[in-house]
């Protein structure tokens, strides 16, 4: 009977433990599941004709609109006007994506490989407004997400200069 007892408390301990290593591997792989949602949907807004738009007014327009002292008085406002939501679009798009990074829920290496030059040309073009906004609104957390995420960017382009393409493998020919 005691032999009996022991194979049974072993076969039960064995069961437990196959159950416990299928759930590990059933959230693996809802895991995955969910990264690949977060980046489609990032990819799609990153490529959306509404993004391309404000990416081309922080780049392009914003410049020239610091350098009126009424656009600055307006980016002193604690909710920005119609013309630079934009900015907002922006800025709170890459505080979404840093804090996905931040915590995990899209892979970091997969991001900054993607996206590492877009983060920081829009950090650079949106770095003026950030510092206005940081100093109205006497906080350093503002888009602190996009930071981290610039950061992490700015790290990974510098230790890739000529990209990331797999050392030993063949090229196709420039022409």
């Amino acid at each position: 009977m005691e032999i009996l007892s022991a194979v049974a408390s072993v076969g039960t301990f064995v069961v437990i433990l196959v159950t416990a290593f299928a759930a590990l591997i059933q959230l693996r792989h809802m895991r995955s599941g969910n990264q690949i949602a977060a980046l489609t949907e990032c990819r799609e807004i990153i490529e959306s004709r509404d993004f391309f738009a404000a990416r081309r007014f922080v780049q392009d327009d914003l410049p020239l609109l610091l350098q009126d002292p009424a656009v600055v008085a307006r980016l002193e406002r604690r909710v920005l006007d119609d013309q630079l939501q934009p900015i907002n679009y922006i800025g709170n798009f890459f505080e979404n994506l840093g804090a996905f990074v931040k915590y995990g829920i899209i892979d970091r290496g997969i991001a900054l490989d993607l996206w590492s030059g877009v983060v920081l040309t829009a950090w650079t073009a949106l770095l003026p407004v950030t510092r206005i906004r940081r100093k109205v609104m006497k906080t350093q957390a503002l888009l602190e997400n996009f930071e981290y995420l610039a950061v992490l960017c700015d790290d990974y382009i510098a230790r890739h200069p000529d990209g990331t393409y797999p050392s030993g493998m063949r090229r196709m020919p420039d022409s």
